[in-house]
């Protein structure tokens, strides 16, 4: 099953975020967005091992699981 993460790149890497990018394909996560502006990448890998992997390639702060949320249409009634 797949997972949707969002991995925090290392201050010291922000300047090489294509690389940690690559790095983080390499370990199996499919890379959707790399975001330089604010140092961070947006991807799903597939089981929880893989988002730890992730964890100790070079350049990696952290690696947090996204959450989704879901509001309810405008004028539904409130549960």
């Amino acid at each position: 099953m797949s997972e949707q993460v969002t991995v925090s790149v290392d201050d010291a890497y922000v300047d090489r975020i294509d690389e940690v990018a690559q790095r983080c394909r390499a370990a199996g996560m499919d890379v959707q967005y790399v975001l330089a502006a604010v140092g961070m990448i947006t991807g799903s890998v597939d089981t929880g091992e893989l988002r730890t992997a992730l964890g100790s390639v070079p350049g990696v702060a952290a690696v947090e699981q996204q959450h989704t949320f879901r509001l309810p249409p405008p004028g539904s009634p409130a549960r």
